[in-house]
């Protein structure tokens, strides 16, 4: 099998799972120091042109691997690459099984807005959202409540997001956002003191859920809302009917993640966004039993996934770069539940290392050391 995009944090859980079933597995990277391409599992690394500033080298390269007929099946980690591979897999699809969607499908989970509606047209609730693309942005800064939320249709992370105040201060924040990310929305603040939870789930391809969990974002970075830093796995019924609802409706396959957060004002759980991919903290969920890299591997493969819905409340998956940036910036730093300072504990993972791949570990912080001292990528990690 071949795994790209090891670079990206989630590579580390799928490699572990799959080298625990015994999987022969190369990676692939657009970088020679980072934890998947150092991780001892994998028998082959490969090195490519970056996704994200080459995807015509990329996809050249990629054409040309696969050819060979070596690898039956092709993952993805990251945004941009499993963006190419769900865009190009019809022409890659007489090499290789790609258990990713196609890409208009893809496009509806990537692109905010279209999630949003598409949340809207089977039930699933979502904070109110307005469509400067549909209306303009007069017309949304007429009819917004504030503070309001400025978000990218397609972006990852915390990246773009931007709170406004006033209807003056959406027109010139959705201007700037527009020319640096791309078409927005604009959502109504749901205020933070309700818990956020993701959901992940694998549909078959007739689109029904063979696999769900869902955890708590405990911590995240920034403090107001951004990506989690510190995870733990609940039982949220409500949480994984709604996911399976929505992905169900677009008729899914493969790989898809749900994010939700607790509105306090009327204790409605409302959808944020779907991330058609692997998601960083996806080791939580495997760790608590649901092992997904394994059941997609054998779905790409043409087995039916086995069915599991049950899993081990109270597993924790810390991402302690991250969290430590929370601890600098967060007012509960001292008050956290559970604490920062805990460590080591029977059920805490961490996302970017093991005790049984140590030299992943090395190559993760290599990596972060590297971007550190690049100013563009150095502002990229720390947005």
């Amino acid at each position: 099998m071949l795994l790209l995009g090891v670079e990206e944090t989630p590579a580390l859980a799928i490699i572990w799972s799959l080298a625990k079933q015994g999987v022969p597995l190369t990676v692939g990277s657009s970088r020679r120091i980072c934890a998947g391409m150092l991780s001892r599992f994998p028998i082959r690394r490969l090195l490519y042109p970056d996704p994200a500033s080459s995807p015509d080298r990329f996809l050249e390269w990629l054409v040309a691997t696969l050819r060979s007929g070596e690898y039956p099946v092709t993952m993805a980690c990251g945004e941009q690459a499993t963006y190419l591979l769900s865009k190009h897999k019809p022409a890659l699809a007489p090499h290789t099984s790609i258990p990713i969607v196609e890409i208009d499908t893809f496009i509806k989970c990537r692109d905010k807005s279209l999630t949003m509606k598409a949340a809207a047209a089977c039930g699933v609730p979502t904070p109110v959202t307005w469509f400067p693309e549909d209306i303009g942005i007069d017309g949304v800064a007429a009819r917004a409540t504030y503070p309001a939320v400025v978000k990218p249709c397609v972006s990852d992370g915390a990246r773009g997001i931007s709170f406004v105040h006033s209807p003056d201060e959406l027109c010139r924040v959705h201007m700037r956002t527009r020319e640096q990310y791309g078409p927005c929305i604009v959502q109504e603040f749901v205020p933070h003191q309700g818990m956020q939870y993701k959901a992940e789930f694998l549909l078959d391809r007739a689109g029904v859920v063979r696999l769900g969990g869902a955890y708590a974002k405990l911590r995240y970075y920034p403090p107001t809302g951004g990506s989690s830093t510190l995870n733990r796995t609940v039982l949220r019924k409500d949480v994984l009917e709604m996911g399976a609802r929505l992905l169900t409706y677009l008729r899914w396959y493969g790989m898809g993640d749900c994010d939700f957060i607790l509105d306090p004002r009327d204790g409605v759980t409302k959808l944020m966004e779907v991330n058609p991919r692997f998601t960083r903290t996806i080791r939580v969920l495997v760790e608590a039993g649901i092992d997904y890299p394994f059941e997609l591997y054998r779905l790409a493969l043409g087995h039916e996934p086995r069915d599991r819905r049950e899993y081990r409340e109270n597993v924790f998956l810390r991402y302690l770069p991250a969290d430590l940036i929370w601890f600098l910036r967060s007012p509960e730093r001292f008050r956290a539940r559970p604490s920062f300072f805990r460590f080591i504990s029977k059920d805490l993972h961490y996302e970017e290392w093991s005790l049984r791949d140590p030299l992943a570990g090395v190559g993760f912080w290599g990596s972060l050391l590297l971007d550190m001292l690049d100013p563009a990528a150095r502002r990229n990690r720390l947005r």
